[in-house]
């Protein structure tokens, strides 16, 4: 029973501030977008929305670890993925990003359709040609100067366990001459969603920026090597994080 209250209540939030701020970004967008050409003003106030839902549920932790390390260039920020919560975690970094995210999900009410407003980047997962403009999409926004975050599992795991990484986001960071920053997420855990839709109450969750891996260090290396050595990293940050809070995802 606590656990459907909870649940209601964090989806309440949702829809309340979809409700609410889904306007001012349309204004920022329409104020904006002539003059800032990678939409900086709109992605600081997707921040501001994405990490507003993680504060305003009671008992979601956050501990931020690394977040200096970031800044405003374009680089590809990489990051494993078990929970829905994830997504929203990411806005709590502070940095403007654009996603790369199956079509799916654009066809979300409000969400989706403002995901398309500010940019982010569309693909259907299954095909080649979407796979291909993906690649021309992305290599634009990078260009201008912007950040990319995907998961490169592709989808959330479903085990705890680190799937495996695919190439598309090294391969792009080659292509377009710039840095990859892993991100480490644990404790989002596969219990954030339960089968029946129910949130996961209290519970704290560690978000930890690694060291930037510098183009010069990835530009001639084979994109499927690159992909292990970066899961490589995070799945032992990760081990060190289960060690260090003696709990497991």
């Amino acid at each position: 029973m606590k656990k459907t209250i909870f649940s209601v209540y964090v989806y309440l939030i949702m829809i309340v501030t979809a409700l609410v701020l889904w306007l001012p970004f349309v204004i920022i967008w329409l104020f904006t977008v002539l003059f800032d050409k990678r939409l900086i003003i709109l992605h600081y106030f997707a921040n501001f929305w994405g990490g507003l839902l993680t504060i305003l549920v009671p008992g979601w932790k956050l501990k931020l670890i690394g977040k200096e390390k970031l800044n405003n260039k374009a680089k590809i920020i990489v990051a494993n993925h078990q929970s829905q919560e994830d997504i929203l975690l990411i806005y709590r970094l502070g940095v403007p990003f654009r996603w790369i995210s199956k079509a799916e999900v654009f066809k979300t009410p409000i969400y989706g359709w403002l995901m398309a407003l500010k940019g982010d980047i569309k693909l259907h997962r299954f095909s080649k040609s979407s796979i291909k403009q993906m690649f021309i999409d992305a290599e634009k926004v990078l260009r201008k100067g912007c950040i990319i975050t995907i998961f490169p599992e592709g989808t959330r795991s479903k085990t705890g366990k680190l799937g495996k990484f695919k190439e598309g986001a090294f391969k792009l960071a080659q292509n377009a001459e710039i840095p990859i920053v892993p991100i480490v997420i644990y404790g989002t855990g596969t219990t954030l969603i339960y089968p029946n839709r129910q949130f996961k109450g209290k519970h704290e969750v560690i978000v930890k920026v690694l060291d930037e891996i510098p183009y010069e260090e990835i530009k001639d290396k084979d994109t499927g090597e690159l992909a292990n050595q970066v899961k490589d990293l995070i799945e032992l940050e990760l081990n060190k994080l289960k060690l260090l809070y003696n709990g497991s995802e």
